[in-house]
């Protein structure tokens, strides 16, 4: 009974001091359902929810492409957003990640153009986008995917370094 109640505790403080492990990803954050109605642009468009450092969400792709989202940032800050693959059935050729100014009078882009994610985030399980904003607000962020798996997703607001300015 001892050895195996010291096998489990093994066990869970090895899932535990795993940095690519789930429980590394989440540790310190909220799970937000993102079950909302926000209106957020493009005209009559929606975003699920609003996440900021301390709350992670998790999504199913393709079913929950496009994922609509609010990141409130200040002018010049980078949004960073967090993917991580906990399960992985099929890695899909379009992935895309929008980032609108508020207003949606601007936005920027990255698409994967046929990329491997998958293998691109090997043990870490994850990639990262990143893309800075020029106004203040609540900025909408959409991802598309044709990728069959379910990830979760954290952002991080990224604050410019002097020589960025």
């Amino acid at each position: 009974m001892r050895g195996s109640l010291a096998l489990v505790l093994l066990v869970v403080s090895a899932a535990a001091c795993n940095p690519n492990s789930e429980e590394a990803f989440t540790r310190g954050k909220s799970l937000v359902a993102c079950l909302q109605n926000i209106p957020a642009c493009p005209a009559g468009g929606f975003a699920a929810c609003t996440l900021n450092e301390t709350m992670y969400t998790e999504q199913r792709f393709p079913d929950a492409s496009p994922f609509r989202f609010l990141v409130s940032a200040l002018a010049r800050e980078t949004i960073a957003v967090t993917l991580f693959f906990k399960t992985e059935q099929g890695v899909g050729l379009d992935t895309r990640i929008f980032w609108y100014e508020p207003g949606c009078a601007d936005v920027y882009s990255y698409e994967s153009q046929g990329a491997d994610l998958f293998a691109e985030a090997e043990e870490e399980n994850t990639i990262t986008r990143k893309e800075r904003v020029y106004e203040g607000g609540d900025h909408l962020v959409e991802i598309f995917s044709d990728m069959q798996a379910v990830v979760l997703i954290t952002v991080e607001v990224l604050v410019p370094q002097r020589y960025d300015l």
